[in-house]
């Protein structure tokens, strides 16, 4: 019987949706070990998201702020207009300790 996964070529779609997929099931773990909340990735997407978009990448500033909006709807987010509202906020009680890569020098 041939091998039938030598044909076999990943698409980029394919990538970013398994890639996608991966990454929110690591956000699932974390979330219910009690690393970070679904409140603070929601933020964190979203200045990745408002970064794309001051890019010119607005279909992944779509995509991912599509992203944020799912975090934000869990039982423990905020609407997504507070977090665009909030989004340069850090280390406030209210939106927790919100990662943010160092700024390169």
């Amino acid at each position: 019987m041939a091998d039938n996964n030598d044909n076999f070529e990943p698409t980029a779609k394919l990538v970013f949706d398994l890639n996608l997929a991966l990454y929110l099931d690591l956000v699932a773990v974390l979330e219910k070990s009690g690393v970070v909340t679904y409140r603070q990735m929601a933020a964190r997407v979203l200045n990745i998201s408002i970064d794309a978009r001051d890019d010119g990448d607005v279909p992944l500033a779509t995509a991912l702020e599509g992203i944020a909006k799912g975090f934000a709807g869990q039982p423990d987010g905020l609407s997504i207009g507070l977090l665009k509202a909030a989004g340069d906020l850090r280390n406030d009680e209210a939106m927790g300790d919100v990662p943010r890569l160092p700024d390169e020098d």
